[in-house]
């Protein structure tokens, strides 16, 4: 009887839930997009992109970083813990990116290049997410 409850409740939530958005462009599409874009320029468009997106992760880190060692009431023992721990998150973090983009993106995209380099349109994507994350829990 609970499994039937459950079943009918996650059900009626599920059909609830509001649409995915998958009409809005993602940010390497914004950034760079392919229908106004020929194939040369998209591929230069996304490399300048991608490095953009990079080191704008990147500062975002390490604004993150000033923002702990300016958090009151801690210890300095506590915040470079804190710095340490979101270092090596952060390079797990680009780790799983880094594969996620050089071996699943392009099975994703499949053989269509219409979209430019699949692994660059990742990177740039997944930065912006993580950039939005971090800006998000360090304010």
């Amino acid at each position: 009887m609970r499994f039937a409850f459950l079943a009918g409740a996650v059900c009626i939530l599920g059909a609830a839930a509001p649409p995915a958005a998958a009409d809005s462009p993602r940010p390497s599409q914004t950034a760079c997009d392919p229908v106004k874009l020929g194939a040369r320029d998209l591929a230069e468009c996304l490399r300048s992109a991608a490095d953009k997106a990079d080191r704008e992760v990147a500062q975002t880190v390490e604004s993150a970083m000033k923002w702990i060692d300016a958090r009151q009431g801690l210890l300095s023992s506590q915040k470079a813990r804190w710095r340490r721990s979101l270092g090596e998150a952060q390079a797990q973090w680009v780790g799983w990116r880094d594969s996620e983009c050089q071996d699943v993106a392009p099975f994703e995209a499949g053989m269509s290049a219409k979209g430019g380099d699949p692994r660059l349109g990742c990177i740039i994507d997944n930065d912006a997410a993580r950039v939005a994350s971090l800006k998000a829990r360090y304010p």
